[in-house]
């Protein structure tokens, strides 16, 4: 029996977080538990047969199958007397690991994400990171169904979030989708009573007041904030707040000196 194991740190990762991995080339019968673990144990079985036994029933397991085991759950396996199993294991937890509870005791995955439970390449500096990746990798492809309408429209918010000082086209983003513009728009407008371009607007004006109110010049605000054209952006703040940002940045200054009573 050769079997190698990973010392990994504990890096407590929010989502998806590598607690051990490791690989077994097993002897014939070898045999684990009855045994508990306090997180989700994953192992994929690259070559020969085995019996995996939860919850008072056996599944037999072969190549490219993986047998998965939850928090808390008593399990065993065995490996076959004829064909014993090499498998390599990956244990983690996190936010997302309850996830893998949706899935049965033993599943298949495509020849393509072997890769996700492979040792040799994850040793090294840092372990943890490279197997989280791979973590994530696999929940994508496990777990990756088509988006629900409510994904689209949060999609399209953390885009505009993260990307407002961008020029920022519903075309292009319905394209990296592949919906219809139209449809995309419609969708967007019934679950926030918004259009998108009245989204990036909100988004856009919500910074200029943080810029402004920190001490930035207009034409410094509307550059931040994704005008090229500063009297366009004095038009859509004014429009947005009544004051043009010059008498809005005035007036904020004012209040913040003016003596407070007591």
């Amino acid at each position: 029996m050769r079997m190698t194991t990973l010392m990994l740190t504990n890096r407590h990762l929010r989502d998806l977080n590598p607690i051990l991995a490791g690989a077994e080339n097993c002897e014939p019968g070898h045999a684990f538990g009855p045994a508990v673990r306090n997180y989700t144990l994953l192992h994929y079985v690259a070559s020969g047969r085995g019996v995996f036994q939860t919850g008072g029933r056996s599944y037999p397991v072969g190549p490219g199958e993986v047998f998965r085991i939850l928090p808390g759950e008593v399990t065993m396996y065995q490996a076959d007397w004829k064909e014993p199993w090499s498998y390599r294991w990956v244990g983690f937890d996190g936010g997302l690991s309850d996830k893998f509870a949706s899935l049965p005791p033993v599943f298949a995955v495509p020849a393509g994400l072997s890769y996700c439970f492979s040792v040799e390449d994850s040793e090294g500096s840092a372990p943890e990171y490279r197997i989280a990746s791979k973590l994530f990798r696999l929940y994508a492809e496990l777990f990756g169904d088509a988006p629900q309408k409510a994904n689209y429209v949060r999609r399209v918010q953390d885009y505009v979030e993260a990307s407002y000082m961008l020029k920022i086209r519903v075309e292009e983003l319905a394209a990296q989708m592949h919906l219809d513009r139209r449809y995309l728009s419609r969708l967007f407008r019934e679950k926030t009573g918004q259009t998108i371009q009245d989204y990036l607007i909100s988004v856009r004006m919500a910074e200029a007041m943080r810029c402004l109110s920190q001490g930035l010049s207009v034409a410094e605000t509307a550059e931040r904030c994704g005008y090229s054209d500063v009297f366009l952006f004095s038009k859509m703040f004014k429009r947005r707040f009544g004051a043009s940002p010059a008498n809005w940045k005035k007036m904020q200054t004012e209040e913040k000196n003016s003596p407070r009573e007591l």
